[in-house]
């Protein structure tokens, strides 16, 4: 994000101050700093209201104390009429527990009047974040939006199925494009064709709709055009009108919809056998417009319904959308199955070996966290087109859900082994996807069983596809065939994430603890909490067991936040035993720093442990979750650092941020990887990496911590390098909280230079 030079840039500026001196000063350091400054000061709750109810300032500086007024109370209001307007402390009085409250109730900063240095740097930082929280707000809202009109075509598909009536299905239609969509009118008419007058056979919304007498004329010609839906039935052309205040055609009964508070219209025709028959019309609030990605889906909505006008009436039309998926138009499994049985019932010697494939798409739900889910959809569709396109027979597809696509093909005659159909569907994917002007790349992962020697029954083969699958996941291979184990290996991965979802009730987990050494001191500083299952048919089971397991079966949120309440706890603990200070680093996942408030429960769960100087959490993250240069996490990071949590990166050097970035991201340690540091000191590619790192960091005021320490010579190395702290077995395995508590205990202050020494093993 770029922001605009500050000589550019006009602030306007709301002071609750009681100094007229103070308040001076404060203007001129910003002006000084190049900002065009109007403000506006008051001194008591009836002042405040009054200028924020006159105009929004650009941010708001409040005094902490006043004698008729106090800063916690402006900060109350502030964030009742205006919380979208950073609120900043600019205070005298005010001390640190009192500002971390403050930050714990929605103020971005403090400054104190005794650096006024911080003024200018504070000011800047909150207005960038203002932006960016805006630009937040909005795409949840654009999301939110069309999340919410995916669930209402949802709906609808259920109601065609499930509703015969033709009138009936347009009145259901309606309501829940009202009631679950959102939209403010909806209507659906219908043409007479013998009077060329279009009737309504469903609304919802406004009152002035219902008047099941209302028609439409359809003209001729453009000239003859008298609303919007009969101009859209003449011509078979969807239309958008983003603002019904200024349209660029005829809105029967604008009037009414401007009063109504309506504010843009889209009107879809709907059509049988490629003639329009009627249109699909819907309107916002005066809140919302209807963009370009919603209006997709309205399309989407409108052939729906037109193939429920055309064969509402026919079996075939229950059996379309019992057995194909409507999203993509693909048959479903059970479909799928009837047409392979069909084959197979030919017998063994009249069939050629057919090979069934199973793939995946991967990472479709970074796809949907990144571009929002109606973007993943459409991608899903543009899937299913170009699949149709590149296999002769449609007959050979079916979508088994999500991003999962299941095929079938004929082998080569005598190949022994079935790359083929996997390399087939890799070059269908080999071009990215244009989905509604971005361009998406998508790969995928597959897992083949081959007929007959893989099963004989059509689910057989389908399911051994499918446990192909979840190997080839599991493991990172792109393409596996079957093999018998699968089955049993997939039956006990089954049961293990079954056994580890009960194990949070059960209170099976529990946490180890890895010493982090200061290199100049050898004393411990900190240690990473590391999550340990005691499963009561495994014992003690690896992490690298059950973590892949937790995060195929979407726990890791769930094990994340165990950890972090787990850890604090024990830090409390610590603490009021009077055992030497020492910073716990907790590991969040990306799955976990994606979620909305995510800063919000980390901070709540830190509670008194929030910016402690020697006691308290640290939240490390991997440099993978920034690979997508992800702003909701970037913003969940600077919230927690600014309320005083530090944040470290941990394996870096491995993922895709390049060094340029570290001044531009909120952290305060580098946890370098093992896999630099195992090639030390005899490694010289390794030695000038490793060095490189370490000073760039200290560059940006940031700490380094080796992992992965086991020698002496590297350590050794580390130290002369300027490295802060290590971390490995050299030092210590993770050890139960009681062991490490006998190293923080008093008494051991004489022999933490065995640490350094590397004697805990």
């Amino acid at each position: 994000m770029t922001t605009p030079e500050p000589r550019e840039r006009k602030l306007r500026l709301l002071l609750v101050e009681d100094s007229t001196a103070d308040a001076d000063l404060a203007i001129r350091r910003l002006q000084q700093a190049g900002f065009e400054c109007s403000f506006r000061r008051v001194v008591d709750e009836a002042a405040m209201r009054a200028a924020l109810a006159d105009e929004l300032p650009d941010i708001i500086l409040s005094d902490f104390s006043l004698p008729q007024f106090d800063g916690v109370s402006a900060l109350a209001i502030a964030r009742q009429v205006a919380p979208d307007v950073p609120f900043i402390f600019l205070s005298g009085t005010i001390g640190e527990e009192r500002a971390i409250e403050a930050l714990k109730s929605g103020a971005i900063d403090y400054v104190l009047k005794s650096n006024p240095k911080r003024l200018v740097p504070a000011v800047k930082r909150a207005l960038e974040d203002a932006v960016l929280r805006r630009e937040n707000r909005l795409a949840e809202q654009r999301v939110t939006r069309l999340s919410r009109v995916l669930q209402m075509l949802s709906g609808i598909n259920a109601a065609l199925v499930r509703i015969h009536d033709r009138d009936e299905v347009m009145r259901e239609t309606c309501r829940l494009a009202h009631r679950v969509g959102g939209y403010a009118v909806v209507m659906v008419g219908l043409i007479n064709p013998t009077t060329r007058m279009a009737r309504p056979v469903g609304w919802a919304g406004y009152d002035f709709l219902a008047d099941p007498g209302r028609e439409f004329a359809v003209a001729d010609n453009e000239a003859g055009d008298t609303s919007l839906m009969g101009r859209v039935i003449r011509t078979g052309e969807a239309t958008l009108c983003e603002d019904i205040a200024n349209p660029a055609y005829v809105i029967h009964g604008r009037k009414e919809l401007l009063e109504a508070g309506v504010r843009s219209l889209a009107c879809l025709p709907l059509r049988v056998d490629n003639t329009p028959v009627g249109s699909f019309l819907c309107g916002t609030g005066a809140d919302a417009v209807i963009d370009y990605d919603e209006m997709k889906l309205l399309e989407e909505v409108a052939a729906n319904l037109s193939f429920a006008l055309q064969y509402l009436d026919k079996h075939e039309a229950v059996e379309f959308l019992s057995y194909f998926e409507p999203l993509t138009g693909l048959p479903k499994r059970a479909l799928f199955c009837e047409r392979l049985s069909r084959l197979l019932v030919r017998g063994v010697a009249s069939l050629p070996r057919l090979a069934v494939t199973v793939f995946d798409i991967d990472h479709l739900a970074v796809i949907n966290d990144k571009f929002g889910r109606h973007t993943g959809d459409r991608l899903l569709q543009c899937v299913a087109d170009r699949l149709k396109r590149d296999f002769p027979d449609s007959e050979q597809l079916a979508h088994l859900g999500g991003g999962t696509f299941v095929s079938m093909t004929a082998l080569p005659a005598g190949a022994a082994d079935n790359p083929h159909s996997h390399e087939q569907l890799n070059r269908i994917f080999d071009l990215p996807f244009s989905v509604d002007g971005k361009e998406i790349v998508a790969r995928i992962k597959s897992g083949v069983a081959c007929y007959p020697e893989d099963g004989g029954e059509p689910n057989q083969l389908v399911q051994n596809a499918e446990a192909a699958l979840k190997e080839a996941k599991t493991s990172g291979e792109r393409y596996l065939h079957h093999r018998i184990e699968m089955n049993s290996e997939l039956a006990r991965r089954v049961a293990m994430e079954h056994r580890l979802r009960e194990a949070f009730d059960a209170n099976q987990f529990l946490l180890h603890y890895q010493p982090k050494i200061e290199l100049r001191t050898g004393r411990i500083v900190g240690a990473e909490a590391l999550i340990r299952w005691q499963d009561p048919e495994g014992g003690l089971t690896s992490p690298a067991v059950f973590l892949p397991l937790l995060e195929s079966a979407g726990l890791m949120p769930a094990a994340d936040a165990w950890v972090l309440k787990q850890a604090v706890a024990d830090c409390l603990g610590w603490r009021g035993s009077g055992l030497a200070p020492v910073r716990v680093a907790v590991n969040i996942s990306p799955e976990a720093l994606r979620r909305r408030n995510i800063a919000r429960e980390i901070l709540q769960t830190l509670g008194e442990l929030v910016d402690e100087e020697h006691w308290g959490i640290d939240i490390e993250i991997t440099e993978g979750a920034l690979a997508e240069d992800s702003a909701a996490c970037i913003h969940a990071l600077r919230l927690l650092r600014a309320a005083g949590v530090r944040i470290a990166i941990d394996d870096f050097g491995t993922g895709y941020s390049s060094l340029g970035r570290l001044s531009q991201l909120p952290i305060d340690t580098l946890k370098i990887d093992r896999a630099f540091i195992q090639g030390l000191p005899a490694d010289r590619k390794s030695c000038t990496l490793v060095a490189t790192i370490i000073d760039l960091a200290h560059a940006f005021e940031l700490t380094t911590v080796a992992e992965g320490v086991e020698e002496r010579p590297q350590l050794e190395f580390l130290a002369r390098q300027g490295c802060d702290e290590s971390q490995g077995y050299l030092h210590s395995r993770p050890v139960p909280r009681a062991e490490l508590e006998k190293w923080l205990a008093p008494a051991a202050d004489a022999t933490t230079s065995e640490f350094q020494q590397g004697n805990r093993h």
